[in-house]
């Protein structure tokens, strides 16, 4: 339920990023001082302590891992960029680097972390990397912004998962620490905005700030193919957010989401025939 909502969450933010008049610098700094905001708050509260321990216990272990710190704020700054930025006409390129993203989440799971992957997600897995080598054949050339995400993200999911950063307060602690760059950012790139459109910044902000953390929450309850599984939602919805903004289809492109889309149904389907055979014990007792 949580990956869900903030999949419908993080369409809705996506539109209205590419919708309104705000620049990508204002969305994404007031989106990180929001988010910083929110998890100082939960400071006051014994769980936000709790969490802040657990993630501090962490942090302590050795330069090593203020190393792994480091690089997981470098690759989460870029895709809190890149989402703000890219709706404003790129948004078929990172709505197909979302789509991407589950497949390359399995893959990580399977050689990674030794998840267990099904004779299905392998059928997906090898539609989507058709898919991808029919794109540069026709085209000759794959968008950075799909790349970027895809495998930025996946990168992310894999360093939070093997360093033991899991504890909800990172994310927390990686918009604190960028929050100084948020600051400079809207002071050295200005933009003049009106009451409404202020306040429709504001909303993404915090809408972005419950997204990441019902998000990052799913990532950690899950295992990383059911995680990978769930996300297909999300490029979905920014593919349809992509075309309500008023980007369009080339024939390459159309064939490309069409398998991809035809992959992602394979994992849903997988998922859910797993799960029912999971049950099946359950429901027999």
């Amino acid at each position: 339920m949580t990956s869900v909502l903030a999949s419908v969450l993080f369409g809705a933010i996506f539109f209205v990023s590419g919708a309104i008049e705000a620049q990508a610098s204002t969305l994404v700094a007031w989106r990180i001082l929001l988010t910083a905001g929110c998890y100082a708050l939960l400071l006051s509260f014994p769980a936000g302590r709790r969490a802040f321990k657990a993630f501090w216990e962490v942090l302590r272990k050795g330069p090593l891992y203020v190393f792994y710190f480091v690089i997981l704020v470098a690759l989460i700054a870029l895709q809190l960029w890149l989402f703000a930025w890219a709706p404003k006409g790129h948004a078929l390129d990172a709505s197909l680097g979302y789509l991407l993203l589950p497949i390359f989440l399995v893959v990580v799971g399977r050689f990674f972390f030794s998840s267990i992957v099904s004779r299905l997600q392998w059928i997906a897995v090898g539609i989507a990397i058709v898919a991808v080598a029919i794109k540069f054949i026709i085209s000759a050339q794959m968008s950075w912004v799909t790349f970027a995400i895809a495998v930025g993200y996946a990168l992310y999911f894999a360093l939070r998962s093997y360093s033991g950063f899991n504890s909800f307060f990172c994310y927390g602690a990686e918009t604190i620490e960028l929050s100084p760059i948020a600051i400079a950012l809207l002071f050295t790139i200005p933009d003049v905005l009106d009451r409404d459109m202020m306040i429709m910044v504001i909303c993404a902000g915090l809408a972005g700030a419950v997204a990441m953390a019902l998000y990052l929450a799913a990532s950690v309850l899950l295992s990383m193919p059911i995680f990978g599984l769930l996300s297909y939602g999300e490029p979905i919805l920014l593919f349809v957010a992509a075309l309500l903004l008023g980007e369009s289809l080339d024939m390459s492109d159309a064939l490309v989401y069409s398998l991809r889309g035809f992959a992602l149904a394979i994992l849903g389907f997988d998922g859910i025939w797993r799960s029912r055979k999971t049950l099946e014990p359950t429901l027999t007792v």
